[in-house]
């Protein structure tokens, strides 16, 4: 009969615990070690939560501001647009003619007809216009895109009293429409026509502005617009058009200066975030206020994860503190038997250099395993970057566009002639879509340069032929391989932002395309508005971050793809001056 075998890590580890905690000195270090390291992980859980506090306190006004200032950047640009729209109809020689005679219906067939197509197209188009009025005072009559009827017996007359001496210069006011709801924010355009009085007024519902409306409806935001002298122009619910702001108790931050700022106010019940932007080109300020219950949320989410951290701690600072203690009455290669065989540690076979081995054999798996992360992030980042640029490029596919543009150049060839400038902008813009819309990534330079022709011929249509092109191309630039669609946001910027605000026969937009030792040069110039140095500098820093640039959101895509493209290589200078012009040039290598 077979004798059981003895069990030598058995009998020994009760006896090795008992020898340790008869250990003074065992006992001292533990001790010692564990009120250390019980300060120190207390002190490091604290920190950690008041900075995780700080941290979410400004990220939640970071992202308030940001959000605001984009809400106040896009109502601007929706007003300056309202300001384009009143301009153009000042110019129309339709609308020139309403001003002009008492009654112009007695020259021009179905006068009053075509004008209110006109104003109906504008009302339709835009879901924040309530009605447009043309006002002459040649026949005392008020033109809307629905009647014709005289001042006297006009409704909604409460308007005129903001009528001024001065002429041709645009003025803003917020009233009632008829004297009651809707609240109404008033783009008047007023002038003199043959020595008669002649206003423009487009009237805008503020509760149909989309971007207030889009605030409005997250049921944790409110926002506000807040005049300089600090009444109410409008909020969600409004009950009167002018509140003072006790009406509303958080707003009792608002500033009257045009300062931007974002701050968290925490009364310990419902803390909410007070983000205030001043509009850039108006009297009245965009205020927010968010009321944060996922801050509040997170913060007891951090509590309790400081308490479980603070329990994990000391469970830690345990285990930490007897392995430590354990040092000081057990060799270190008793450690390493532990490292390598948990279940053995008492064997004596590893008291040998098998341990530097064994470490080393560590590291280098490690050195291993990095190097494969390291290579399969590469991989990813590549993957990225060919994702990003197929998604720069195909943001919109729009083939239904193309067709329905198809059917309408062939309604319009037949209703109005094929030789007609209409049908021929329609063919010309659904030629520019199909371009768009096709998957080859590169093309030629001559190939682009003839689409770019198509898409200015477009904006010449468009500003009435006043705008003069200079085409300077080099012969040795047409085989050269290039992005689609990268000419194109560059001149749209030059004339949107250099050349339309004050048009002229002397406006001129310059394009050209050169060889530089081996790169392509291409070059957009104006003799627009040009930038000051404060607003130069803006745009050349946004343009060479990874932050979105306010209202050039073509000129940011195209940068970004031809550093996705060229990556280094490529480069975009940057020339204005005043009062003279603006100059693009964009450079990256020949290929072909």
């Amino acid at each position: 009969m077979k004798k059981p075998k003895n069990n030598p890590s058995g009998s020994h580890l009760p006896a090795f615990l008992k020898q340790l905690m008869a250990s003074r000195l065992f006992l001292q270090n533990f001790l010692f070690i564990m009120g250390i390291m019980t300060l120190m992980f207390l002190s490091f859980a604290l920190f950690i939560y008041r900075q995780s506090a700080s941290i979410l306190k400004r990220e939640f006004t970071a992202s308030s501001q940001y959000r605001l200032e984009v809400t106040a950047q896009a109502i601007d640009n929706h007003l300056m647009d309202m300001r384009y729209i009143a301009a153009t109809l000042a110019t129309s020689k339709m609308v020139q003619a309403f001003f002009a005679y008492p009654d112009p219906g007695l020259i021009y067939d179905e006068f009053y007809g075509r004008v209110q197509e006109n104003l109906k197209a504008y009302v339709n188009g835009y879901s924040s216009i309530d009605s447009i009025y043309l006002y002459s005072g040649a026949s005392g009559s008020v033109l809307t895109s629905n009647e014709r009827t005289s001042i006297a017996y006009h409704s909604d007359r409460n308007w005129m009293e903001h009528l001024s001496r001065e002429s041709g210069d645009f003025s803003f006011f917020f009233r009632s429409k008829n004297n009651a709801y809707p609240y109404l924010l008033c783009i008047m355009k007023q002038q003199q026509v043959n020595g008669h009085d002649a206003v423009i007024v487009i009237n805008l519902n503020l509760g149909n502005l989309s971007h207030l409306t889009e605030v409005s409806s997250n049921p944790y935001q409110e926002i506000f617009l807040v005049s300089d002298d600090g009444n109410i122009l409008f909020r969600h619910h409004q009950r009167a058009l002018m509140e003072s702001l006790e009406t509303v108790p958080e707003l009792s931050a608002f500033s009257g200066s045009k300062d931007t700022f974002s701050t968290l106010i925490d009364d310990g019940t419902d803390p909410f975030t007070y983000t205030q932007v001043h509009s850039a080109d108006y009297p009245w300020s965009y205020i927010t206020i968010t009321h944060l219950q996922e801050y509040t949320s997170m913060l007891s989410s951090s509590r309790a994860l400081l308490s479980a951290l603070l329990f994990a701690l000391f469970c830690g600072i345990l285990l930490i503190a007897f392995l430590f203690s354990m040092r000081s009455v057990k060799p270190i290669r008793n450690l390493l038997a532990l490292l390598r065989n948990p279940q053995d540690t008492l064997s004596r076979s590893l008291y040998n250099d098998r341990e530097i081995c064994y470490i080393a054999d560590q590291i280098t798996s490690y050195i291993q395993q990095n190097q494969m992360l390291s290579d399969e992030l590469s991989a990813r980042l590549n993957l990225l970057n060919e994702t990003r640029l197929l998604a720069l490029q195909s943001q919109i596919n729009p083939h239904f566009l193309f067709n329905t543009l198809n059917t309408i150049h062939i309604q319009e060839s037949e209703a109005l002639g094929y030789d007609h400038k209409i049908p021929r902008i329609t063919l010309t813009l659904s030629r520019l879509l199909r371009y768009a819309i096709e998957s080859t990534d590169l093309v030629s330079l001559e190939t682009e340069l003839n689409f770019t022709k198509m898409y200015v011929s477009i904006l010449q249509e468009r500003y009435g032929n006043k705008l003069n092109v200079i085409y300077d191309i080099g012969p040795d630039t047409l085989k050269a391989r290039v992005p689609k669609l990268f000419i194109q946001p560059i001149i749209e910027n030059a004339i949107f932002h250099g050349l339309a605000e004050n048009l002229d026969l002397h406006s001129t937009l310059t394009l050209s395309c050169r060889r530089e030792e081996g790169l392509c040069a291409v070059s957009v110039s104006d003799n627009g508005a040009g930038m000051s140095p404060e607003t130069l500098a803006q745009l050349r820093q946004a343009l060479g971050d990874t932050s979105p640039l306010k209202g050039s959101i073509g000129l940011k895509n195209t940068v970004t793809r031809m550093h996705l493209l060229y990556g280094e290589a490529f480069s975009l200078s940057i020339d204005s001056i005043p009062d003279k012009g603006s100059t693009f040039t964009l450079r990256f290598p020949f290929m072909q």
